[in-house]
């Protein structure tokens, strides 16, 4: 079903935005034209963002390009020798990538998904990329899930109303949450993508023989005879001199307190993929096929940076939530939280923008009926991430790096959704606080 009718994930964008428009005259009080203001408005507020994403894109794939990285891969991926394996291996190691920093778990899932399907002959590739999207699921319970994050930090906009700091001992490594981490990432995941590999006689879809070819690493280049230009391109001292530089900031960075953001986990790409490339121009060959794989970030992430001013700017996002707040109990509120926080999702895949919108209606309410602070904002976050399995935002960069489009790999992702979102529910509800 999802090969037939879901289109391409530029189309996709375009049907969310009519939709959401259609939604915002119908449940707020804005005009057609103040809608629309709303919409243009907000095209350009995740201009920053899609710089982050497509310089990961760029400077991930250069590191990943490395002949350190591809020994690495290489031994890494030498412990799976049949296709089930494969679909296993390639969701429990980007679970765990994911769960210490979502967009390393997105490149390294990508490019362990592509090694396995070159070297596995029989191996169903669009299952083998959604087994390395598939571990994304636990990324907002780990060190780098926005809300927890944000609400452990001093001076956050939520301090005051929620009367103080809430301490990732209560979130990120409550027991719950770790329960949560291990449940789904180590086990359900890679069992449930083991578990839908091909029958005999199903149809097999085999990684394009145009990804087959096995580049030669680039070999050591003699400086001598060679014109200034050439010398400089070739001598390997400059990648030291920059990279080694960049190095001893870093490391300074995180002595005095920084945190892993995602300019942070930028930094770190370029920094190994120079350091790892053995000349100043073969670096820039791959920051230049990097670049290649950017294209549909940059194209659609305005779209849905537009779609995210439709629903802040004319309360759609509120009217979602309230809607959800009337229905709740004290006990029901962190379960309807993070229901109401997967569709939200759909229209604002931004964690952080979502819990700007969302996060003070959900602790108003938590307020008045007596929940738990901490449980409501986490169940926030499992929404904001748990829908991403059918929202192809996310998925872009590892489509592009895979060569595949979101309707390959999402017919995968949605009896995962099911199963996700059974457990998730269970967990905020039944769990002694």
């Amino acid at each position: 079903m999802v090969e037939k009718f879901l289109p391409d994930a530029f189309l996709f964008a375009c049907i969310l935005s009519i939709v959401c428009y259609i939604l915002a005259l119908i449940f707020t009080p804005s005009g057609p034209m103040d809608v629309l203001m709303a919409w243009g408005g907000g095209v350009w507020n995740l201009l920053a963002f899609t710089a982050e994403m497509a310089t990961i894109m760029v400077f991930g794939y250069a590191f990943a390009k490395t002949a350190a990285v591809e020994k690495i891969l290489g031994k890494l991926t030498d412990v799976v020798h049949n296709p089930r394996q494969a679909y296993f291996f390639t969701a429990f190691v980007s679970a765990i990538c994911c769960w210490f920093c979502w967009a390393a778990g997105l490149i390294m899932g990508a490019f362990i998904a592509k090694k396995l399907a070159k070297k596995l002959p029989g191996v169903h590739y669009p299952l083998l990329v959604a087994s390395a999207y598939a571990g994304f699921l636990v990324f907002q319970m780990g060190f780098t899930g926005s809300v927890s994050l944000l609400i452990a930090t001093p001076g956050n906009f939520m301090e005051a109303q929620i009367g103080g700091l809430i301490p990732v001992s209560q979130t990120m490594l409550a027991p719950w949450n770790l329960f949560l981490s291990v449940i789904l990432g180590l086990v359900v995941v890679p069992l449930m993508m083991r578990a839908m590999s091909p029958r005999e006689g199903d149809q097999i879809v085999e990684i394009d023989a145009s990804m087959l070819a096995e580049e030669e690493a680039p070999g050591k280049i003699s400086l001598k005879g060679l014109a200034p230009n050439a010398w400089m391109e070739n001598n390997y001292i400059f990648n030291l001199i920059i990279g080694g530089g960049l190095a001893v900031y870093t490391v300074l960075y995180f002595a005095k307190g920084g945190s892993l953001t995602i300019d942070a986990t930028n930094l770190i790409f370029m920094i190994l993929g120079i350091l790892l490339t053995p000349t100043p121009i073969q670096y820039v060959k791959n920051c230049m096929e990097g670049a290649a794989t950017a294209g549909g970030v940059i194209m659609q992430f305005p779209l849905y940076a537009g779609i995210q001013g439709m629903m802040l700017t004319t309360g759609l996002a509120e009217v979602f939530a309230n809607a959800f707040v009337s229905i709740s109990s004290a006990k029901t509120l962190p379960l309807w939280t993070f229901i109401s926080a997967g569709i939200i999702n759909l229209f604002i895949p931004s964690g952080g923008s979502q819990w700007s919108v969302q996060g003070p209606i959900m602790i108003d309410a938590a307020a008045n009926i007596g929940a738990d602070y901490a449980r409501v904002a986490m169940a926030c976050s499992y929404g904001d991430n748990w829908t991403n399995l059918i929202q192809p935002f996310w998925a872009l960069p590892l489509l592009a790096v895979a060569n595949l489009k979101a309707k390959d790999i999402m017919g995968y992702l949605t009896p995962l959704l099911i199963v996700s979102g059974v457990i998730i529910g269970a967990v905020v509800v039944l769990w002694p606080i």
